[in-house]
């Protein structure tokens, strides 16, 4: 027979009631009631039922109520038989034994089996004081044990996220003892966390890498700070392996200093890296060779110009020579410069502009005391595709103003600029000599020269400006075209003897 055990007909007291669930086994309803209006009294609001077989009680278990009121000795369960049941079912459940009379050997002996309490009948000013008390305690155990569920499945989380983690991990105390290593060290080390465990430097490696290690802890230790370092580690069965080490100084729980490290193979990227770079060495002496064999060929044809200028009697058809060897030359400087340089991407312009603009000042043989030849070159870097149009543009413009600017001993000077404002790039050729002729329209002129400066500026999506005032002032304006330098590997850390 079950009743339920919800509020009665008794008052509620002042304040605020603790809610419990509660199981009475009482074949009696009469006391059954008691203790509810005790409970109530004591300040809890009560809630569950009243049984009296061992059915019901696994039934209700499942519930599950927070504390279990049981007389001693009923026809069909008693407390002794709920005690067995709760331990064999794992139940960490109070039972409170509420007894009409139960003798002291009685009393004793149910406590050992695992009650939690006792209280006569006719002493129920003690009920609530005793279900409160059994309450908390179940209420610490409670909170302890989710306590160690969740600190259990930490570690768990801990040690599987670790002992996955293909970076070796290891935590050392001040005098440099293995206090934690996950198990990478089986494949970074060649070893066993057996043997490193609990192990220092001079255990595990020959002494002058053991000393290398230790000093590298010492300074992380001595400057607070983190530290990282590639390190060489002599394996036992396969050639030489690179790491990356961070180290880095933290304390526990406790306040002590320990020093944390965590490892990253990079042997195949150091070996790759040396790949590249041989690759790159490979490819710039490649280039190079191209760079000369270029400028052979060029000098080659100048040659051939020169030559064939040489058999002409006609001094027209032999100037149009020396000008084409000319604008040969002017490429070939080009290439001679790119082979000579340590960068074979990229030409100092303001070098070549400089070398240029004194090479044709020497080949025309201006007066040095009459026409002055004026540089003002700023640093400026070109890729081979907008260095060979600029130098032959450079070409045309020099050559025009030291062919036609300064006639009969006229003197003067000739200006020749290279600036560079952010990405833009300007080149100036300009002289105060007689200027272009009158109404000459150097855009589409019958000049080669000048259309060979139009026709190139084009190309390098560039612009050809001419100053109207004295003299022939043109300005070529271009955007620098974005590095496409070849990849360099990066400068490695520093090696020290000494693994992780």
């Amino acid at each position: 027979m079950t009743d339920p055990l919800a509020s009665s007909s008794v008052p509620a007291t002042p304040g605020v009631r603790l809610p419990i669930r509660i199981l009475i086994l009482e074949d009696h309803a009469d006391d059954a009631e008691l203790i509810l209006h005790e409970l109530r009294r004591s300040g809890f609001e009560p809630s569950g039922q009243r049984l009296e077989t061992e059915a019901e009680f696994l039934r209700l278990l499942q519930w599950p109520p927070d504390i279990i009121l049981a007389d001693y000795q009923m026809a069909e369960l008693d407390a002794p038989r709920a005690l067995e049941l709760l331990q064999a079912l794992h139940l960490d459940i109070p039972l409170i034994v509420v007894s009409g009379a139960i003798g002291e050997d009685l009393a004793v002996a149910i406590m050992r089996q695992g009650a939690t309490d006792y209280i006569l009948k006719e002493q129920f000013m003690r009920l609530g004081p005793a279900v409160r008390r059994a309450f908390e305690e179940k209420q610490l155990r409670n909170d302890k044990r989710k306590t160690e569920q969740d600190l259990r499945a930490s570690e768990t989380r801990f040690y599987s996220f670790m002992n996955n983690n293909p970076a070796l991990a290891f935590i050392k105390d001040l005098d440099g003892r293995i206090l934690y290593i996950n198990n990478t060290c089986e494949q970074a080390w060649n070893t066993t966390l057996a043997e490193c465990q609990g192990k220092l430097d001079h255990e595990l490696w020959p002494a002058a890498q053991a000393a290398g290690i230790r000093a590298l802890d010492l300074s992380v230790l001595d400057q607070g700070e983190s530290s990282h370092v590639v390190e060489e580690l002599p394996s036992r069965q396969e050639p030489v392996r690179h790491l990356l080490t961070f180290r880095f100084p933290f304390a526990d729980a406790t306040g002590c200093r320990l020093i944390g490290g965590v490892s990253v193979d990079i042997t195949e990227r150091m070996q790759t890296e040396r790949d590249l770079a041989a690759a790159v060495a490979e490819k710039e002496v490649l280039l190079k060779e191209v760079h000369h064999r270029v400028k052979n060929n060029l000098q080659i044809i100048s040659s051939l110009l020169n030559m064939q200028a040489e058999l002409l009697s006609e001094p027209a058809l032999k100037e149009v020579l020396q000008e084409s060897r000319r604008r040969v030359e002017s490429m070939a400087m080009i290439h001679e410069r790119l082979y000579s340089d340590q960068d074979i991407d990229h030409l100092d312009f303001r070098q070549y502009v400089d070398a240029l603009a004194r090479e044709l000042y020497n080949i025309y043989f201006v007066d040095s005391d009459l026409v002055s030849l004026r540089l003002e070159l700023e640093p400026v870097s070109l890729e081979l595709n907008q260095a060979i149009p600029c130098g032959l543009i450079l070409n045309e413009l020099l050559a025009n103003c030291l062919k036609y600017a300064f006639p009969d001993g006229r003197p003067g000077e000739i200006l020749v600029a290279l600036r560079r404002e952010n990405e833009r790039i300007t080149l100036r050729v300009a002289d105060n000599g007689v200027g272009l002729p009158p109404g000459l329209d150097w855009h589409n002129t019958k000049s080669l020269g000048l259309r060979i400066v139009n026709i190139l500026a084009r190309q390098l999506k560039g612009t050809v400006h001419h100053d109207t005032g004295a003299g022939a002032d043109f300005s070529l304006i271009f955007e620098k075209a974005a590095s496409r330098s070849p990849i360099r590997p990066h400068a490695r850390a520093a090696s020290r003897n000494g693994g992780k």
